[in-house]
């Protein structure tokens, strides 16, 4: 595992508590979509209802979508042109 590079936690002023969670395993809410949606497909499935299992399939889709998404980083500003 490689050293850590954040000197919010290992640098001479670094907080004697716990180390903070990695932005990693912040995934609750979609792990909670992940679930509504398989929920609402198969219940969309098991009642003759397209609506709802459309729905469910489409609400699973954008989930998995963000539990493979990368943590989002700055951006850097673009350079411009002189006037």
């Amino acid at each position: 595992m490689p050293a850590s590079h954040d000197t919010r936690t290992t640098g001479p002023k670094a907080p004697a508590g716990p180390r903070p969670r990695r932005r990693a395993y912040r995934r609750a809410g979609a792990w909670l979509a992940m679930a509504l949606g398989v929920w609402a497909a198969v219940a969309g499935a098991t009642l003759p209802n397209g609506l709802v299992l459309a729905a469910g399939l489409v609400v699973a889709a954008l989930a998995v979508n963000r539990l493979g998404a990368e943590p989002r980083t700055h951006r850097r500003a673009k350079p411009m042109a002189p006037p």
